[in-house]
C-alpha cells in the first residue's frame, strides 16, 4: 500500500527491523561509497548488517518524501554533527534517525526539526549510578523512588534516557550542553514529558515530547516543535 501523505504538523515514525541480511544486501547499492566504508569498518557481521539495513531503510524512507531516488539523496551535517538533507533534495523535509539492538526508527516531518531515539532494555546496566552520573537531580530523585521495582526501575530509567537523547537531537545543540539543565518525566504512570529546560525557559511550550511503543523491551520517544497535532509510527511493508 502507498504511504500516507505527511502534513504540516505531523510526524511519521518509520519502523525498521535491522536483523535481515537479504535486505542488507539489497539495500547495499544504494548507499553512498562513505556509507559503504563505515558498514565495512563493523568487525561483527551483524553489525554491518544492521548498519546497511538502517541506512538504506534511511534512504528509501526519505526517497519517499523528497521525490528523488534513495541513491541520489545527499546529506549534510549542522555544527554539532545532526544530519540532514541537502539543498538540493531537502523539500522542507526534516528527519532523524536512531537505532538500538534490532530496531531502527527513521522520523520524518515537513518544516520544523525532529529528534527521534529508541533504546534496548539492558537489566546488567547499573541504572542509578548512570543516573546519577547523566541524569537531573530532578530525575534522579524520581527514578531512586521507583527503586523497590526492578520493572519499574528499568522502564523508567530507560524512559528518561530515550526522552532525553530525542530532545538534545531535536534541538541540534547534542550533547555540548550536558544532560543535566533539561527535566523529563520518566516514572511509568506519567505521561511523557519536557518538565524544564533551564538554559531555555521557554522550551516547555516550544517543544512536544511523545512516548513511543515501538516493541516490547524497548522505550523510545519522540520531540518535535509545536504543534504537533498528529505522530504516525509507521512500518517499512508501507514501502514495499
Amino acid at each position: 500500500m502507498p504511504a500516507p501523505t505527511l502534513d504540516p504538523g505531523a510526524v511519521h515514525v518509520w519502523r525498521v527491523a535491522l536483523d535481515d541480511a537479504a535486505a542488507a544486501r539489497a539495500m547495499r547499492p544504494l548507499l553512498s561509497d562513505d556509507e559503504r566504508a563505515r558498514a565495512d569498518r563493523f568487525y561483527a557481521e551483524g553489525h554491518r548488517v544492521r548498519f546497511a539495513v538502517a541506512h538504506g531503510w534511511k534512504r528509501r524512507i526519505l526517497a519517499h518524501y523528497a521525490a528523488a531516488s534513495p541513491e541520489a539523496l545527499a546529506f549534510a551535517c549542522a555544527e554539532h554533527g545532526k544530519p540532514s538533507l541537502a539543498d538540493a533534495h531537502a523539500h522542507g523535509v526534516h528527519f532523524n534517525l536512531s537505532h538500538s539492538a534490532d530496531v531502527a526508527l527513521v522520523a520524518v516531518r515537513r518544516g520544523g526539526p525532529v529528534g527521534v531515539d529508541v533504546e534496548s532494555w539492558d537489566r546488567e546496566v547499573e541504572h542509578l549510578d548512570l543516573a546519577e552520573r547523566f541524569f537531573s537531580p530532578d530525575e534522579r530523585a524520581a527514578l531512586r523512588a521507583l527503586a523497590g521495582d526492578e520493572g519499574a526501575l528499568v522502564a523508567g530509567f530507560f524512559a528518561a534516557w530515550s526522552r532525553k537523547e530525542a530532545y538534545l537531537k531535536a534541538t541540534g545543540h547534542g550533547i555540548t550542553r550536558g544532560l543535566h539543565h533539561f527535566d523529563v518525566s520518566l516514572t511509568p504512570d506519567a505521561p511523557a514529558a519536557l518538565l524544564a529546560d533551564r538554559f531555555d525557559p521557554d522550551a516547555t511550550t516550544r517543544w512536544v515530547l511523545t512516548a513511543l511503543d515501538v516493541a516490547p523491551g524497548y522505550s523510545a520517544a519522540l520531540v518535535s516543535e509545536a504543534p504537533l497535532h498528529d505522530v504516525v509510527l509507521l512500518d517499512t511493508a508501507a514501502l514495499g
